[in-house]
């Protein structure tokens, strides 16, 4: 029986876009130049007769920038990641971007801390915002991932319903680190002396990696509320470093064994896209560490030491 793909589907281009390459003894014919959720129901898994047996594959929709390809994927893993970026641009482009009456209605103080940003434009910072918004509609509507019409169809009405509230309070909250973001590097510019080259160079590979190109989408809106507190924390740390080097040494090397437990796991400073959700999580878990031992009076979003950094990169936690 035919899974999924049914006849041309309802796309304008839906003739050229079901040319494709079917394989033989499925019903899932790969497609390319998607805009709208024409696929039916994604099936989680497709089998393919083939001399001597049967070829199992998994039905992902990849993001192609303007449009979406329907592919047939060799591991669940990848098949669900390449998904969850595929089905995003579906949304993205159902729904008419705002960013052009967000920008013209920030407040002045906004608009200058968005022209410091490592984005080309403040308009390319507030699309990337969008595409923030868009994962915490899909998170929100369907925490298992969107493989059915009707699924597509509530996430579509929902970010519809949500993005211009949301994406003024995203870039809102941008604005804050990134004026904070200036305030660390002032006050780590303001710092001259020798002995506390170390712990600077710490705060500005911090800062570095809190804050690169893509940070919006790529560090999620729910993580992002805590940016403002880590960066308050490496700058309460900068200003108090000339009254006690030492005991900022101490700290530094404490950090350092949970920051070398995280590189010996396989972690980078940004996390990866495709990190594994152990250290997607001690990604973040090292930053929490971080306020604990240089800013403890701001408190950590949970309970952190060097052992629960440890345990959670073993999969333990």
């Amino acid at each position: 029986g035919v899974v999924g793909a049914g006849g041309t589907g309802g796309s304008a281009n839906g003739a050229d876009a079901t040319a494709s390459r079917q394989p033989s003894g499925t019903g899932l014919a790969e497609r390319t130049g998607l805009t709208t959720w024409d696929v039916g129901d994604l099936p989680a898994v497709v089998d393919t007769r083939v001399a001597g047996g049967v070829v199992r594959g998994y039905p992902a929709l990849v993001d192609e920038k303007d449009s979406v390809a329907l592919r047939i994927e060799a591991t669940p893993e990848r098949a669900a990641r390449l998904t969850h970026a595929g089905v995003r641009r579906l949304l993205l482009l159902a729904v008419p971007s705002p960013a052009a009456y967000v920008l013209e209605h920030l407040t002045s103080a906004e608009k200058l801390s968005l022209a410091a940003s490592p984005y080309p434009s403040a308009k390319a910072l507030i699309e990337d915002a969008r595409v923030a918004v868009a994962d915490a509609v899909v998170a929100r509507v369907a925490p298992g991932g969107i493989r059915t019409a009707a699924d597509f169809e509530a996430a579509r009405a929902a970010f519809s319903a949500a993005v211009v509230d949301d994406l003024f309070q995203a870039v809102s909250l941008v604005a804050r680190i990134l004026t904070l973001q200036r305030d660390v590097e002032r006050a780590v510019k303001r710092q001259n002396s020798m002995t506390l080259l170390a712990a600077l160079g710490d705060v500005k590979g911090q800062l570095a990696a809190l804050v690169p190109p893509g940070f919006v989408s790529q560090t999620g809106l729910a993580r992002l509320a805590h940016l403002p507190r880590y960066l308050q924390g490496a700058l309460s740390r900068v200003e108090g470093l000339s009254d006690n080097p030492g005991r900022d040494r101490q700290r530094m090397t404490e950090f350092e064994r949970a920051s070398a437990a995280y590189a010996d796991a396989g972690g980078a400073l940004p996390a990866t896209p495709d990190a594994s959700p152990a250290l997607a999580r001690a990604r973040w878990l090292l930053e929490e560490y971080r306020v604990s031992l240089f800013a403890q009076q701001l408190g950590t979003a949970e309970p952190v030491s060097l052992q629960r950094i440890t345990k959670t990169l073993a999969g333990r936690e």
